[in-house]
């Protein structure tokens, strides 16, 4: 047996636990908390095609910050979430467009394309507090807005829906 075999079975094994995400199921069995976030569509995470989360859930996420003015706020604040590109890809979700719906069932569909290219995040803080329904919460999808002029055009401020209950990912 070569010398390195033992070497290469042990790094395999590491790369086949490396998918625990995917692996366990993880988002697919509702958290005992309140459910603040569904994510239905095609999902390698999730054999049902839903995933499930409460805040802890997505807190445990990678957080990114971006600091912005809205059209319906005044001045700037520092927003905070997981990014939605990084959650697609930890749930291995496949589609091109991402419906998104509100508490108040207000509802829009857009292409992933500026989700995976910029900052877009699922905002679950604004400047460190967490956001209530009252206050655009428990979810806001937040674009940076001030760090790229290109994104400041209706298109993308329709898709920041604030009060965010659900999305769907399609083709």
């Amino acid at each position: 047996m070569p010398r390195f075999f033992p070497a290469l079975l042990m790094a395999l094994a590491a790369l086949l636990s490396a998918q625990p995400l995917l692996a366990d199921n993880a988002f697919a069995t509702p958290p005992k908390d309140p459910v603040i976030l569904s994510i239905s569509g095609n999902l390698a995470c999730c054999p049902q095609g839903t995933a499930y989360f409460d805040l802890a859930r997505l807190d445990a996420m990678p957080q990114t910050e971006v600091s912005t003015t809205t059209p319906w706020t005044e001045g700037s604040a520092t927003y905070s979430g997981v990014r939605i590109s990084a959650l697609l890809n930890a749930m291995g979700a496949k589609g091109s467009t991402i419906s998104a719906t509100a508490l108040n069932d207000y509802s829009i569909s857009f292409g992933t394309a500026a989700a995976m290219q910029y900052p877009v995040i699922l905002a679950t803080r604004s400047n460190g507090q967490v956001m209530r329904v009252r206050d655009k919460g428990p979810i806001w999808i937040i674009y940076p807005l001030s760090e790229y002029p290109q994104l400041r055009k209706e298109e993308f401020h329709q898709t920041m829906v604030w009060q965010l209950k659900s999305l769907t990912i399609s083709d």
